[in-house]
């Protein structure tokens, strides 16, 4: 059986991030996963499980990743991760790693016989916080420079990894589902936003529950703590608006959704580094268009699919007309599907391991 080995900071339980779907992916087509899951820091002994037919562990770390200002706190905390790492190495077998942390710059030196893929899921120099920005990118350059193929998500990333490996390739999330005919009912009225509730253009969500007829059902857990009081605020002053906070794409209620809804703040560095949200694909197999904020990189679709607003008259027209077009605009959201399925991106995956 061929044995991945896949380095993580993101704990299995999570809401579904595209870790979750390569993992899943590798695991459907034969692979035998060891994963590696995020650090505690209070804990100086590795946790051992297995679950769902993959084997798990997690190790200590010294300081969280975007506080390492100094070169020295880096080469210290990668010490102590290098420690570790060696510990489980002697424990499981695996022929190449899938490394998701940026900052693992070291893993060629540490594993040297082995295929190193290194994924760069988001930008995370723009995420830096106070002076990182420039240790992280150094970090990140690094990272890519010492891994033999590098995938990311979107397409500003991928111009900027190209500058640090010649091998880049992108791999888009997918859906998980096949395209399913929406039910004929009697009135679709609510707009639906599905994800982590993070990065929004509050003042925005705000003007168009005030400003339109539609109710308003955002799904997912609030990121930070505006987020959840903003969540709050909107759910006690305005009766067309509700939070749930968890429901995964199966689950979801969308009998009465005609599109969703994608409302992030434009003015964040990175969120302009998105090219798709990694529910987008999934929202779209339900047959709901997306109306998606001012995105410089968004992926390109017919505007009967996906539609991108940089005011409120925009978005108002965007709602309204797929309000008035649902089921008209269903056969060009399933064409636009059909290259957005696992397969298509099980094809990049298999070439980048078995170039």
């Amino acid at each position: 059986m061929k044995k991945v080995l896949i380095i993580t900071r993101t704990n299995w339980n999570e809401a579904p991030r595209i870790r979750h779907q390569i993992t899943r992916l590798l695991k459907s087509r034969g692979y035998q996963i060891t994963y590696i899951e995020k650090n505690a820091y209070k804990n100086v002994f590795i946790k051992h499980r297995h679950e769902e037919g993959i084997e798990f562990f997690a190790h200590a770390d010294l300081i969280h990743h975007q506080l390492r200002y100094f070169p020295f706190i880096q080469k210290l905390n990668n010490a102590v991760v290098k420690f570790y790492l060696r510990r489980i190495l002697r424990k499981v077998e695996f022929d190449f790693v899938m490394n998701f942390c940026y900052e693992y710059s070291f893993l060629k030196k540490l594993i040297p016989n082995k295929k190193i893929i290194t994924m760069i899921e988001d930008d995370f120099e723009s995420q830096a916080k106070f002076a990182m920005a420039s240790a992280i990118r150094n970090q990140v350059k690094k990272t890519c420079e010492n891994s033999d193929a590098v995938l990311t998500v979107s397409y500003p990333l991928f111009d900027k990894l190209k500058g640090y490996n010649s091998n880049v390739k992108m791999l888009f999330p997918w859906s998980q589902s096949q395209y399913v005919q929406p039910r004929v009912v009697g009135e679709r009225n609510t707009v639906l936003y599905f994800g982590f509730v993070h990065r929004m253009d509050w003042g925005m969500v705000e003007n168009l529950i005030k400003n339109t007829q539609y109710r308003y059902r955002f799904v997912g857990p609030p990121a930070k703590n505006n987020d959840v009081r903003m969540l709050d605020y909107l759910k006690n002053t305005y009766s067309n608006f509700e939070h749930i906070s968890y429901s995964s794409v199966k689950e979801l209620v969308t009998d009465d959704v005609f599109s969703s809804i994608l409302p992030y703040d434009p003015t964040i560095r990175s969120v302009q580094a998105c090219t798709v949200s990694n529910r987008a694909f999934n929202l779209l197999s339900l047959g709901l268009p997306l109306v998606y904020a001012d995105l410089q990189y968004l992926i390109k679709a017919p505007l009967s699919v996906i539609r991108r607003n940089r005011s409120l008259e925009e978005y108002k027209a965007s709602l309204d007309f797929f309000k008035q077009n649902f089921y008209q605009v269903q056969d060009d959201i399933k064409g636009f599907l059909s290259s957005n399925y696992e397969n298509d991106r099980w094809n990049v995956l298999k070439g980048t391991i078995e170039e």
